[in-house]
């Protein structure tokens, strides 16, 4: 049915449906595409082939309809490309160096022809494939007060990793687990958001989170900016490890205001040796854990170096009634070598849908 798609639905829709289901994790897509009165099938691929035929028939009798639907499906597109699965920065440069970048993008905004919605910046295959890598465009500017928002799309070759089924490889039978990595060139959306002093930096990570590569594609960013500020342009980097005990500690503002799940711990123990855990069960909170309520109790605090919280999300409208992640990925070599070594210099953003979504997160680490 996809091959026969086209010859009803335009090439900008046919994008539109298939990027939903492969930008969003599965949880989060199969819901809303539920809430659009769509059926569901098993897996994505399934999915994508009702979809496309309930909407070709949908376009056939009820255009208007249709058109809502589609209309739904780039409003959510818009939020996740922008603020969903992020690896945040946040970088201080000078009052004037926010001012004189603010200027320059909103010329060069301007200066160029505006798509009516990010949906229209989506690349197909042949043209991601045929791309330069690592060449960030401008394909959004907005700027209300003195907070400019934009947004840059780039081809870039991210490392997959894929867990394989040991049931196709006999001969390692007697492994607990195979991860394989691949490269695979795909289309990113980095965001700069400058506000006074400072340029928080939002890089896609496209849910496969290697911190080589996100730091890769953060100097990319940051060389772009050096590129229309000049050479006098000097950041300082924010270290989000001092965060880490106080997420877990969950007493002091801002942290006291919002209800959270800690679902990703790793420790140093009084022993010297690592511990890690996480929960996949969304409802369960790592600090309610027997273990480590005992541990605590014995050395008085644990040796934290990562973190990851859940913060539930209610969205009747897209029938959503989830979480949205936070985690810092505190290192061991930091735990131990204090604010010598390289900072914590970025935190992950997962899962999120809207602005909403993304402020609900960042005002927690800010």
């Amino acid at each position: 049915m996809i091959g026969n798609a086209p010859a009803i639905l335009s090439d900008s829709e046919l994008k539109s449906i298939l990027t939903l289901t492969e930008r969003l994790s599965w949880n989060v897509a199969r819901p809303i595409v539920g809430s659009l009165g769509l059926p569901t099938g098993k897996g994505r691929e399934a999915t994508n082939e009702k979809i496309l035929d309930a909407l070709v028939e949908l376009k056939k009798v009820d255009k208007g309809k249709f058109d809502k639907t589609i209309d739904t499906i780039n409003d959510v597109l818009d939020g996740q490309i922008m603020f969903g699965e992020k690896a945040l920065f946040s970088i201080s440069v000078g009052k004037d160096v926010v001012d004189a970048l603010q200027k320059k993008y909103e010329a060069k905004w301007k200066a160029i022809a505006q798509p009516q919605n990010l949906s229209e910046t989506l690349l197909d295959d042949v043209q991601v494939n045929s791309s330069q890598k690592n060449q960030p465009t401008l394909v959004f500017h907005s700027q209300s007060n003195s907070i400019s928002i934009i947004l840059f799309s780039s081809i870039r070759e991210q490392v997959i990793r894929e867990k394989l089924p040991l049931q196709t490889l006999p001969q390692l039978n007697g492994y607990d687990e195979v991860i394989a990595k691949r490269k695979e060139k795909k289309q990113c959306y980095d965001v700069c958001i400058f506000s006074n002093d400072k340029i928080h930096i939002l890089i896609d990570t496209g849910g496969n989170a290697i911190s080589d590569s996100i730091l890769f594609s953060k100097g990319n960013i940051v060389s772009e900016l050096y590129q229309e500020f000049g050479k006098n342009f000097k950041s300082t980097e924010k270290d989000f490890y001092p965060l880490i005990d106080p997420l877990f500690q969950q007493v002091a503002l801002p942290f006291s205001n919002i209800d959270y799940k800690v679902f990703d711990l790793s420790f140093l123990t009084n022993e010297g040796t690592t511990h890690k855990e996480k929960k996949n069960t969304a409802n369960k909170d790592l600090r309610d854990d027997l273990f480590n309520k005992e541990g605590i109790k014995a050395v008085g605090q644990i040796g934290l170096y990562r973190i990851g919280i859940r913060v539930g999300r209610n969205n009747p409208q897209l029938q959503l009634a989830d979480n949205i992640e936070l985690v810092i990925p505190g290192t061991l070599r930091r735990h131990l070598g204090g604010s010598s070594v390289s900072p914590v210099s970025y935190a992950l953003l997962s899962k999120c849908i809207c602005k909403d979504d993304f402020e609900t997160l960042a005002k927690l680490i800010l």
